[in-house]
């Protein structure tokens, strides 16, 4: 299986080190040799016929200087995007909230290559996945995107599989790990946001520019891709109501523990006949509900059916290798017949 990855951060170097470790281990379970025959920048694909060189490629840092010294270390020209030939994308670049791109660009070239695409980051689904979704269908590939929508956490296997045939009327999640952490350390450690937010940042768990996650966004994207997906209708970024966590106070969570409940920014999405409400807010839940059962930045997500009742999976820590460990195991279903 020859494949390709646009964009080089922690998560894509991440699965590099994956495919490195297990290759041997994919082949035999799975019969699927994966060899990475090449790395997408804004320039250009830095590609290899023989696959690139694993252990060399890994003594490099991330990002776009560490492959573009990579390729002149090793004698490889960076060639047009049009160039790739593969079987996979592995779509890794950062998110864009604004337009998708370069994601959106990177995805429908490999659709029009004839490949089917991993989507790890958001952005191009958020804002273009009637299109992209059509253009996989009119080429006969697929999108397959759980890496977008929790990462570790297996939302998407669960709602589309193991609830197959089901009568899905709502769902609501935990989907962001690091306004989980926050939230919980100030439950723990009985501090306010200010103090849990700079101790999530020393641990390395929120970033400098914590804002996607504090804000809500982070958790609005992924509902509405699990929306788009489960619920079949054509909705926009704009009709999710968002209200971040920057305005819980420590008063607010002594009281929820008060009165044996627990705050946590809650994504959900509810069906009425054809509408779908969705709203990412901070809400206090009892103790005994799954969703307030969370380690630190573990997620969680409720799917609420007609004919099972509700099914909550929950767990997926965090963490750039559980990205990375959610577009392996995409991939290698993509080859499974079952999926």
């Amino acid at each position: 299986m020859d494949i390709y990855i646009s964009g080089y951060g922690v998560v894509a170097k991440e699965f590099v080190q994956l495919i490195h470790d297990k290759a041997e281990t994919i082949a035999s379970r799975y019969t699927i040799k994966p060899k990475i025959k090449g790395i997408i920048i804004r320039e250009g694909i830095v590609q290899s016929e023989d696959g690139l060189d694993l252990p060399r490629l890994l003594d490099y840092g991330v990002g776009t200087m560490a492959i573009k010294d990579y390729a002149k270390d090793s004698h490889y020209p960076i060639q047009p995007i049009d160039q790739m030939s593969g079987h996979v994308l592995v779509e890794a670049t950062s998110t864009n909230g604004n337009d998708g791109e370069p994601a959106y660009s990177y995805i429908k070239q490999a659709l029009t290559s004839h490949m089917d695409v991993v989507s790890i980051s958001k952005g191009a689904l958020v804002h273009h996945y009637e299109e992209l979704m059509q253009l996989s269908k009119s080429v006969n590939r697929r999108i397959k995107f759980s890496g977008a929508t929790a990462a570790a956490l297996p939302t998407l296997d669960v709602g589309e599989y193991s609830l197959a045939g089901m009568t899905l009327t709502r769902f609501e999640g935990v989907l962001n790990g690091t306004t989980s952490y926050i939230l919980d350390d100030m439950h723990e450690q009985d501090t306010d946001l200010s103090m849990s937010l700079q101790r999530a940042q020393e641990a390395g768990i929120a970033e400098k520019d914590p804002e996607m996650d504090v804000s809500g966004k982070d958790s609005a994207n992924k509902l509405l891709l699990l929306a788009y997906r489960f619920f079949s209708l054509n909705n926009h970024i704009q009709d999710v109501d968002v209200t971040g966590i920057m305005a819980v106070t420590k008063e607010q969570i002594a009281d929820a523990k008060a009165s044996d409940h627990k705050i946590v920014l809650l994504a959900s999405a509810v069906l009425d006949k054809q509408t779908i409400h969705m709203n990412v807010q901070p809400t206090s839940i009892p103790t005994a509900h799954p969703l307030a059962n969370l380690a630190p930045k573990e997620k969680g997500i409720c799917f609420y059916t007609e004919e099972m009742g509700r099914v909550a999976v929950i767990g997926g820590a965090s963490s750039p290798v559980g990205a990375a460990g959610a577009a392996l195991k995409d991939m290698i279903n993509l080859v499974q017949a079952n999926f």
